[in-house]
């Protein structure tokens, strides 16, 4: 109770590590994670608001823009030479495509595509409030939606709420702002916007206010008043939400052993959800996996700063976040380091690796640890080589060489270890840190390394140190003939398609056999078509954009019909100058496992 009161007091809930002090100082200069985490949320999104500002100012100048007119797909054109495309202000689309449409967009599986709506919708500005209110309910609740909390909450802070003409308007924008200070476990805020709601009286859905209003109360030992409240709430409730129930018992109980969480397993409302992740943080319970499935963008932060969660847990959280670009590579890495190992544990690391029984998330910690802890450079490298192994096996080979840079840094080219040079080289890219790849690629063993790894690492080099799309081409163009037999119709379709829009001449689908005569994936209607069409004539910018993300929702790009994702090309290619194409065929190669 007395931990409880000075969260009360000061509403601060701060973690210490586990850890190895000294490890601790010498890594991340004396900062705790939670320190370390929270910088990391407020300098990505600096960040992403900065990069947002330079690409809307200085354009696209350097990235090679394909010129379809007169299927002259070759001709390079400069910022000069390229038409100037219609500014267009996302007000000035049709609000039925964003009343109607926005809808249907659920999922964009393409992360270039992702960034890019995320771009627009935050970045929205009305000049005429009164006229643009449905507009901005219709941007904001699609943010909200795909878990853009903040950049939803930065919209509604820069709008006018006195002129939201709509009550039922006004009252998702007020969930949204309570979400949010909640979700951030701003306590002091929570209760300060909850008094101004209930002074405008302010009825919002699922008796989010009510509850807030107790849980403020219990903050506050006010436990007798909250008490005739809950008591009230429960009369008004048709269905009782039990785990509010039993986080409220928590809070003004003494005796919580008997205390039952696991109906937060059947939580159904998303709105409520930030509640309960207070009310559990503020009692020091644990957060389950639940909280990073529901929404992992905004609910993976309190779970990685939850001393009371399993560590495998907070650890998987973690490497959603880093992934999502939520936290930075010193933030994981203190979480690493911060899971208790033991003597014992370390000198027999095989043996641990197989008694982790498959956790993966403490065997990723584990293998981070041990190759920190060792002296010489052969048994650092021996380490990381088999951290990287096992990275690979499960999907986190990006992690393992993020965590690794340091250690990776300290290497220096030599014949003595030329036969990882490749295995080098690769992480080294991955880290985005070309030049040293090179100096790796450069003293590789020919007699240890296939031509195949050459090349490909070559052109990994090159293809990330150049803003054209003259090393796409050449990759394909280089393609081993044996293709055709090696992939599925699908995947030949596709680099025909990719050939064509790049003008390659190729031939990989020399030959080919009709064998499937019909296709079973779907195409746009034809409306849509004809609208997408329109706006690459017209050139839309945004209106172009958001038709053609909403005729591919939900859909990876080697699900695409053929047509389909010829026609996408070609919109994109015209979309802010082409400044997306390189990255989308990058993810269309890394779709078919070509890169």
């Amino acid at each position: 109770m007395f931990i409880k009161l000075i969260f009360i007091s000061f509403f601060i809930f701060s973690y210490t590590l586990k850890a190895s002090e000294v490890t601790i100082i010498e890594l991340h200069k004396n900062k705790s994670l939670d320190q370390l985490v929270l910088e990391d949320e407020k300098n990505i999104a600096n960040k992403n608001s900065e990069e947002n500002y330079v690409n809307n100012e200085s354009g696209n100048e350097n990235i090679e823009v394909l010129d379809n007119s007169e299927n002259d797909l070759d001709k390079n054109t400069n910022s000069e030479e390229v038409t100037i495309i219609n500014p267009e202000n996302i007000f000035d689309i049709d609000e039925k495509i964003i009343q109607h449409h926005f809808v249907t967009i659920n999922q964009i599986k393409s992360k270039t595509l992702s960034k890019e709506f995320v771009k627009i919708l935050s970045n929205s500005k009305s000049e005429n409030q009164k006229d643009d209110n449905n507009k901005l309910y219709f941007i904001i609740k699609k943010l909200y939606e795909i878990g853009e909390i903040q950049k939803a909450y930065n919209l509604i802070k820069e709008i006018n709420l006195d002129l939201v003409s709509k009550e039922e308007h006004l009252a998702f924008f007020q969930v949204i702002e309570l979400n949010y200070l909640l979700s951030t476990f701003k306590l002091s805020e929570v209760c300060e916007l909850k008094n101004y709601l209930l002074e405008k009286s302010i009825v919002l859905p699922n008796f989010l206010l009510e509850k807030t209003d107790i849980f403020c109360l219990t903050l506050e030992n006010k436990f007798a008043e909250a008490k005739l409240l809950n008591s009230l709430l429960k009369d008004s409730e048709k269905s009782i939400d039990i785990t509010f129930q039993n986080l409220f018992e928590f809070m003004i109980s003494e005796n919580t052993q008997d205390v039952n969480f696991e109906k937060i397993n059947l939580m159904e409302l998303k709105d409520l959800i930030f509640l309960y992740s207070a009310m559990l943080r503020i009692n020091e319970l644990p957060l389950k996996e639940d909280f990073i499935n529901i929404d992992p963008l905004n609910l993976a932060i309190p779970v990685i700063l939850s001393d009371s969660t399993p560590i495998n847990i907070r650890i998987k959280a973690a490497n959603k976040s880093f992934f999502d670009e939520v936290i930075s590579v010193d933030s994981l890495s203190a979480l690493y380091q911060s899971v208790d190992f033991n003597s014992e544990q370390f000198n027999s690391p095989k043996q641990t690796v197989l008694n982790l029984n498959e956790k993966n998330e403490l065997i990723m910690a584990f293998y981070y640890q041990l190759a920190n802890m060792q002296i010489f450079p052969a048994d650092r490298l021996k380490v990381i080589l088999e951290y990287w192994e096992f990275s690979k096996n499960i999907g986190l080979e990006k992690i393992a060489y993020s965590v690794t840079k340091n250690i990776l840094e300290s290497f220096t080219p030599s014949s003595e270890n030329s036969k990882h040079s490749i295995q080098i080289a690769l992480a080294h890219i991955s880290n985005q840190n070309y030049e040293d790849a090179l100096k790796w690629l450069n003293i590789s063993d020919n007699s240890e390394v296939n031509k195949s790894q050459m090349q490909y690492v070559t052109f990994l080099i090159n293809l990330y140190e150049s803003d054209d799309l003259n090393t796409i081409k050449e990759f394909l163009n280089n393609i081993n003939n044996n293709f055709e037999s090696n992939n599925s119709n699908q995947s030949i379709e596709t680099i025909d398609i990719l050939s064509n829009f790049l003008n390659i001449e190729t031939n990989i689908i020399s030959n080919y056999e009709y064998t499937t005569i019909s296709d079973d994936r779907s195409m746009p209607s034809y409306f849509l078509i004809r609208d997408i069409k329109k706006n690459m004539i017209s050139q839309k910018n945004l209106t172009l954009f958001l038709l053609s993300i909403i005729s591919m929702d939900n859909q990876n790009w080697n699900e695409l019909h053929p047509e389909h994702l010829n026609l996408i090309l070609e919109a994109y290619n015209i979309y802010d100058e082409g400044s997306l194409i390189k990255p989308i065929i990058l993810e269309i190669l890394n779709d078919l496992n070509i890169i």
